[in-house]
């Protein structure tokens, strides 16, 4: 009679206490794995963000150094037809003179003509200074500054993006700890211990779930 109540006893036992923690390490093992699939998904679609923000960035930069080189060209051409223009004068050529200053842009001349009515002893040493209100910068090489803050603005999102993929893929590394913690409890007989890694896992999971939440 005893050891028969004794094997009641203990099959009612079994039925109390493993059962629900089977059930709960079967659930927490589920969701980690999904959550692991939905991370590393996750991670690999904020890396394609970043390459795309590279490609963005890199043509952009292109787009300024471009824009640059064409401003820089169009700069060193008015330049030049000023240093013709002053030589005729200094010649006495007019004709020379009018003819280079009918080739210069409507900025340029307007510079010129600030800068030959400023005081010899504090007028610049050339119309095309920032000192000159009169003249302004041409449209290339403010469209090139914007190429270069548009591409500042791409590597910035780029960066951004690349660190947050990094950081998901950490979390969904860590989420092995999860499923090691769980895939043990099926070695341990003592229910104190297949509940204290279950609890661990738990834990784990949260704490990825509460990383992930901040990095998506």
């Amino acid at each position: 009679m005893t050891g028969h109540g004794g094997h009641a006893h203990g099959s009612g036992h079994a039925m109390h206490g493993p059962r629900w923690l089977t059930i709960g390490i079967a659930a927490v093992l589920g969701i980690a794995a999904v959550f692991a699939g939905v991370t590393t998904w996750r991670a690999q679609v904020m890396q394609g963000h970043a390459v795309e923000e590279f490609t963005l960035s890199t043509q952009a930069t292109n787009s300024a150094n471009s824009l640059m080189q064409n401003a820089e060209r169009g700069m060193s051409g008015e330049r030049q037809l000023f240093l013709d223009y002053q030589n005729a004068l200094a010649a006495g050529n007019a004709t020379i003179a009018t003819q280079s200053l009918a080739m210069m842009s409507a900025n340029s001349r307007a510079a010129i003509a600030w800068w030959r009515a400023q005081p010899t002893d504090t007028r610049p040493y050339s119309p095309f200074v920032s000192a000159n209100p009169a003249w302004n910068a041409p449209g290339a090489v403010i469209d090139a500054k914007a190429s270069v803050e548009q591409a500042n603005e791409h590597l910035t999102t780029a960066r951004d993006d690349l660190g947050r993929s990094h950081n998901l893929e950490f979390v969904a590394a860590f989420l092995t700890i999860a499923f090691l913690a769980g895939g043990l409890t099926g070695t341990f007989e003592s229910d104190r211990m297949r509940v204290g890694l279950f609890v661990v896992a738990i834990v784990v999971l949260i704490g990825c779930l509460a990383g992930t939440a901040v990095f998506w």
